[in-house]
C-alpha cells in the first residue's frame, strides 16, 4: 500500500478520471438509470408545464365566461336601441311598452354581467360595465325628454355597443391553444357581424320612416363590414356553423334583406319597390335572430373547446407522470439485480488482486464461473504461481547484492515475455551498478555549479522552515550576507503582513504537500520591499525542502498599473456615468501611486476648481498643482503633489491630482501574475488586491457649491513650494488616466445630446396631439353642442314646422349634428381612448372594425401592457397605413400582423392596392419613420407598383430611456 501511495504522488502520474473511481455496480446503475432518470425528469417537467397550461386554460375559461356575460349585455343593448328608436320615430303604447321591457332586460343582463365580472379579479371589466350603466342612464334620460333625434339615439347606443364589444374582445384575446384561439376569433367575428346588422337595421328604419317623397338614396356601409366579419367567421369556425350561416343567409328574411341592400345600391331606385317601415323591421329582426342563434352556437363551441383543452391538459400531465414513475421503478429493480450478479464475483477477484499486490501470496480465488469473470479468476491463479517464482529470484538477487557478489545473474530462460525482460533488466542493473557511482559524483559537481551561478534564488530548507543552504542570488536580491540568512529564520525576513501566510505554507511543506506559484513580500536590508514567487517540493524521507524563488517586484507593479487602466477603460467603454468614472480614476490613482490624496478636478471659466471625483479630498498642494497645470498646460509638481492635464476636444478641461504620503506605507497586495503558475493550496493565495477586483464605487462627492471655491487666501495659509525641474515619473503614469477621463467626458456629452434630441421629438409630437384633442373637446365641440341646443329651442318656437323658416331651421340643425359627429371622429383619431384603456390589441381591433376596407388581424401580443410610447407608435403606424390603403392605394383587403418575439415587437401591414408608395413623397410616412426610430426601432417599406404595399416595423419591447 505504501508503494501504491508513492506512485500516485509521482510527478508523471495524473489524477484518475471520475468514472474510473466508481465501482462496476455503480456504473451499471448509472448506465441504466441516468438516461431513464433524464427521461423521467423531462417528462416531469413536461407534466409541470402541462399543469401550468391547465391553469392558463382555467383562467381563459373564466375570462370567456365574463365575455359571454358581456356579449349578453351587448345583445340586450342592441334590442333596447331598436325599441328606443322605434319609440322616438312612432311613439305609441306598443312601442313604449316594448322600450320599457327591453330596458328591464338590459338591466338584468347588466347586473348579471357585473356579478360575473366581480368573480374575475384580474380583469377590469367591472369598472367598464359600471361606466356602461352610467352611459345607459344618461341616454335613457335624454331620450325620455325628447332631446335626441332617432339618429342621435342610435349614435349614443352605438358608442355603448363599441365599449361592450371592445371589452368582450379584450377578454378573449388570451389564446392558450390554437383551437381555443380559432373558436375565440369565430365568436368575436360573429359578434361584430351581428352588431353591423343591428346598426344597419336601425339606420334603415330611420331612413324608411321618412315620407316617401323625401327618401334620399343611400348606400349601406354596414353590409360591407358585416360581410368582412362573416368571412372571418367562416374562416375560423366549424363546418357545422358555416352550414348554419349559409342556411340563415338564404332563408326568406335573408333574401329580403339582400333585396333591400340591392335597392339601396341602385343609383335610381324605383319608389314602388321601397319596403315598408314595419316590413323592414320584421325581416331584419328575423334575420338577426337567426344570426344570434349562430352566435350562441359559436359561444357554446368556444366554451366546449376551452373545457376540452383543460381536461386534456390535466389528463396528459397525470398520465405522463404515472408512466414515467412506473418505468423508473422497473428499470431500477432490473439494474440492481444485474449489478449484484456481476459485483459479487468481481469483488472476490479484486480482493485477491489487492492481496497479491500487497505481497500476500496465500489468498485464493474460488470463483469458477464460465463467463469473463471466471476467465479472470483462472488468470489470477496462474499469476499467483508466477509471482511466487519471481519473488524467489528477486530474493536471491538481493542476497547477492548484500554479499557484494556482483557476478550473480538470474536464469532468464525459466520465464517468458515481460517477466524475462524484467529479470534481464535486473542482470543489466547489476552490471551497471558500479558505473552509476561515478556518474552520480559527476552530476553532483554539475549541480553545484548550477546552484551557485543561477540568477534565481535557490535554497534548501529544513522541515522546521530554517535555511540550510542558499545560493549567491539570495545575497544579491535581499542584501543580507550568507551568515545572516542562515542564522535567521525566513519568517523573520518576511513582511509582517505576509508572515501568517508564510507560516501556513511552511506547515504544508512539512506535511508533504508541494507548493507552486506562492508569492510573499520580503524586507531587504535597506528597508525596501520585494516580491518573491516560490516553488517548493518537500522530501519527507530526507527531512528537507528544495525551493526556488524569483524576484517579480517589477512585473507585479506593471501588472497593477495595467489592471487599473483596464478597469477604468472598461467603465468608459461601457458608457458608465462620468461621475462614476471620475471616482474610479481617483481611487485607482490613489491605490496605484500609494497617494494620500487623489482627485479629478475641472477648471471653470471663472478660474475656480470643481472636484468631480476624489478618494479623500484634494488638499492645498493638490489645488496649487492643478492651477500650475492650467498656467503651463503641462504636467506639474507642487510639494508632494503632482498633476496631469485633461484635454477634451483640444481644450484644457481639468486635471488629475495625486499627493504622496509623508511616510511610505506598504503597497497593497497586487494580483498574482497568471504566468507564474497556479497556487496548489487555496489557503496560500495572497490577500486580494484592489487592482484585481471590481472597480470600487466612488467616494461621496462634494457638491459643486462646496467644491468650486476661489483660491485660498495667501495670508491665512502658508504658500506651498513650487518645485521646478523635470516632471516626476508619477506624472507620466497619470497621463494614461487623463486620456480615459477625456474620452468619458466626450462620450457622455454625445450620448446626452442624442438622447435629448430623440426625446424632444417624441414628446413634442405627443404633446401637440394631446393639446389639439383637448382644444377640440373643450372648445369647438362644446360650442357646437351649445349651438345645437339653441337651434332646437328655436325650432320649438316655430308654430308651423312645415313653413320655410321651419324647414330652414331643421336643415341647419341637421348640418350642426353632422358637423358634431365628424368632429367627434376627428378627435378620436387624434388620441384614441381605447388605446389608453385596453392596450394595443383592442385598439388595433377597433381600428380594423371602423375601417371601410376589410381588415384581417393576426395578433400575438403578451398579456402585460407594452410601454406607452411603443403602443402609441404602433397604433399610429397601423392608422396611417389603413388611411393610405383606403385613400391612395384603393386596396380591397388589408392584413395586420403583430407578434412579440422575445424582446422585440414585429408589426407588418400588407395591402393589395396600387403600390408605388415612397417615404419621401408624403409627410405621413416620413413622420412614421421618425417616430419609430425615436423609440429605437426600424421601419422597412416595400411597395412595388401594382403589387401592393408591405410595411414592417421592428421595435424593442423596452424602448430607449427618455432624454
Amino acid at each position: 500500500m505504501g508503494w501504491r501511495r508513492d506512485v500516485d504522488r509521482g510527478p508523471g502520474r495524473r489524477r484518475a478520471p471520475l468514472l474510473s473511481r466508481l465501482r462496476v455496480g455503480h456504473k451499471l446503475l448509472l448506465l441504466v438509470l441516468l438516461p431513464v432518470t433524464g427521461l423521467v425528469a423531462l417528462t416531469a417537467f413536461g407534466a409541470l408545464a402541462q399543469w401550468e397550461e391547465a391553469r392558463t386554460l382555467e383562467r381563459f375559461r373564466s375570462a370567456i365566461d365574463v365575455s359571454f356575460a358581456t356579449s349578453g349585455v351587448s345583445d340586450a343593448v342592441a334590442t333596447e336601441r331598436v325599441d328606443a328608436v322605434r319609440a322616438r320615430l312612432r311613439p305609441d303604447t306598443a312601442t313604449l311598452t316594448a322600450r320599457s321591457a327591453s330596458r328591464q332586460a338590459t338591466d338584468r343582463a347588466l347586473d348579471g354581467a357585473v356579478r360575473r365580472a366581480d368573480s374575475w379579479p384580474t380583469a377590469r371589466t367591472g369598472g367598464e360595465l359600471d361606466a356602461v350603466s352610467r352611459q345607459l342612464s344618461a341616454v335613457r334620460v335624454q331620450a325620455g325628454l325628447g332631446a335626441l333625434t332617432a339618429r342621435a339615439i342610435a349614435q349614443q347606443y352605438q358608442e355603448i355597443q363599441d365599449t361592450l364589444l371592445d371589452t368582450a374582445t379584450a377578454l378573449e384575446t388570451g389564446r392558450p391553444t390554437r383551437a381555443a384561439g380559432r373558436a375565440a376569433d369565430a365568436h368575436v367575428a360573429i359578434l361584430e357581424a351581428v352588431e353591423a346588422a343591428e346598426r344597419e337595421r336601425v339606420e334603415l328604419a330611420v331612413l324608411l320612416d321618412t315620407p316617401t317623397g323625401r327618401r334620399p338614396a343611400a348606400a349601406g356601409r354596414w353590409s360591407a363590414l358585416e360581410e368582412a366579419q362573416l368571412r372571418e367567421f367562416r374562416r375560423t369556425t366549424s363546418d357545422r356553423l358555416r352550414a348554419a350561416l349559409y342556411q340563415a343567409q338564404f332563408e326568406v328574411p335573408g333574401r329580403a334583406v339582400r333585396a333591400v341592400r340591392d335597392l339601396l345600391a341602385d343609383p335610381d331606385p324605383p319608389t314602388a319597390r321601397w319596403p315598408s317601415y314595419g316590413g323592414w323591421l320584421a325581416d331584419s329582426t328575423a334575420r338577426i335572430a337567426a344570426l344570434r342563434g349562430i352566435q350562441d352556437e359559436a359561444a357554446r363551441d368556444l366554451a366546449d373547446t376551452a373545457a376540452a383543452d383543460l381536461e386534456g391538459a390535466r389528463n396528459r400531465a397525470a398520465r405522463d407522470l404515472t408512466v414515467s414513475l412506473a418505468v423508473l421503478t422497473g428499470v431500477a429493480l432490473l439494474a440492481f439485480v444485474l449489478a449484484r450478479s456481476i459485483t459479487r464475483p468481481l469483488r472476490e477477484v479484486t480482493a485477491g488482486a489487492r492481496a497479491l499486490s500487497a505481497g500476500d501470496l496465500s489468498f485464493a480465488v474460488h470463483y469458477a464461473g464460465h463467463d469473463e469473470l471466471g476467465d479472470v479468476a483462472d488468470t489470477f491463479r496462474e499469476l499467483r504461481v508466477t509471482t511466487e517464482r519471481l519473488a524467489a529470484e528477486i530474493r536471491s538477487m538481493n542476497s547477492a547484492v548484500d554479499d557484494n557478489r556482483l557476478e550473480h545473474r538470474v536464469d532468464v530462460g525459466q520465464f517468458d515475455g515481460t517477466w524475462a525482460q524484467l529479470l534481464g533488466g535486473m542482470n543489466g542493473t547489476m552490471a551497471s551498478f558500479a558505473a552509476a557511482h561515478g556518474r552520480r559524483r559527476k552530476a553532483e559537481r554539475e549541480l553545484e555549479d548550477i546552484f551557485n551561478l543561477s540568477l534565481d534564488l535557490l535554497c534548501i530548507l529544513g522541515v522546521d522552515g530554517s535555511f540550510r543552504r542558499v545560493n549567491p542570488a539570495f545575497e544579491r536580491t535581499l542584501g543580507y550576507p550568507r551568515a545572516t540568512l542562515l542564522a535567521r529564520h525566513p519568517v523573520d525576513l518576511v513582511h509582517e503582513e505576509d508572515r501568517e501566510r508564510t507560516r501556513a505554507a511552511l506547515e504544508l511543506l512539512a506535511g508533504g504537500a508541494e507548493l507552486a506559484g506562492f508569492e510573499n513580500r520580503y524586507v531587504r536590508e535597506d528597508g525596501t520591499e520585494c516580491w518573491l514567487q516560490w516553488s517548493a517540493r518537500p522530501v519527507p524521507e530526507e527531512g528537507l525542502v528544495y525551493a526556488a524563488a524569483r524576484d517579480v517586484t517589477e512585473r507585479r507593479r506593471a501588472a497593477r498599473e495595467q489592471s487599473a487602466l483596464r478597469r477604468v477603460a472598461t467603465l468608459v467603454a461601457r458608457g458608465a456615468a462620468p461621475e462614476r468614472v471620475f471616482g474610479a480614476v481617483a481611487a485607482e490613482v490613489e491605490d496605484l501611486l500609494g497617494a494620500e490624496v487623489a482627485a479629478v478636478l475641472r477648471h471653470e471659466s471663472d478660474g475656480t476648481l470643481t472636484v468631480l471625483g476624489t478618494a479623500h479630498g484634494t488638499g492645498r498642494e493638490g489645488e496649487a498643482a492643478a492651477r500650475e497645470v492650467l498656467r503651463t498646460r503641462a504636467p506639474a509638481r507642487v510639494g508632494r503633489s503632482v498633476a496631469a492635464p485633461i484635454a477634451v476636444d483640444g481644450r484644457l478641461w481639468g486635471a488629475v491630482v495625486a499627493t504622496t504620503r509623508r511616510t511610505p506605507r506598504p503597497a497593497p497586495d497586487p494580483t498574482p501574475d497568471p504566468a507564474s503558475g497556479p497556487v496548489l493550496e487555496p489557503a496560500l493565495r495572497p490577500p486580494p488586491d484592489p487592482a484585481s477586483g471590481p472597480v470600487p464605487e466612488p467616494a461621496p462627492q462634494p457638491t459643486p457649491e462646496t467644491a468650486s471655491q476661489p483660491p485660498p487666501d495667501p495670508a491665512s495659509q502658508p504658500t506651498p513650494e513650487l518645485v521646478s525641474g523635470p516632471v516626476p515619473p508619477d506624472a507620466s503614469r497619470l497621463a494614461d488616466f487623463t486620456e480615459l477621463v477625456a474620452a468619458a467626458v466626450a462620450n457622455a456629452d454625445s450620448r446626452a445630446q442624442l438622447s435629448a434630441s430623440r426625446a424632444r421629438v417624441v414628446a413634442a409630437g405627443d404633446a401637440s396631439r394631446r393639446r389639439i384633442e383637448r382644444d377640440l373637446h373643450d372648445g369647438v365641440q362644446q360650442r357646437l353642442v351649445a349651438l345645437q341646443l339653441d337651434l332646437r329651442l328655436a325650432e320649438s318656437l316655430v308654430a308651423d314646422p312645415s313653413s320655410e323658416l321651419g324647414r330652414q331651421l331643421a336643415h341647419v340643425a341637421k348640418g350642426l349634428e353632422d358637423a358634431s359627429y365628424d368632429l367627434l371622429q376627428v378627435a378620436r383619431g387624434i388620441h384614441p381612448a381605447i388605446l389608453s384603456k385596453g392596450g394595443l390589441g383592442p385598439a388595433l381591433r377597433s381600428l380594423a372594425r371602423r375601417c371601410p376596407v376589410p381588415v384581417e388581424l393576426d395578433l400575438a401580443l403578451p398579456a402585460r401592457r407594452l410601454p406607452e410610447r411603443l403602443e402609441v407608435a404602433a397604433y399610429y403606424v397601423v392608422s396611417e397605413c389603413l388611411t393610405n390603403a383606403v385613400k391612395h392605394a384603393h386596396a380591397r383587403v388589408v392584413t395586420v400582423d403583430a407578434h412579440a418575439r422575445g424582446d422585440v415587437l414585429e408589426l407588418t401591414v400588407r395591402d393589395d392596392g396600387a403600390g408605388g408608395a415612397e417615404p419621401g413623397r408624403g409627410s405621413g410616412l416620413i413622420g412614421l419613420v421618425d417616430r419609430v426610430e425615436a423609440i429605437g426601432g426600424r421601419l422597412d417599406l416595400r411597395s412595388p407598383p401594382g403589387q401592393g404595399t408591405t410595411l414592417r416595423v421592428t421595435a424593442p419591447l423596452e424602448g430607449p430611456p427618455h432624454g
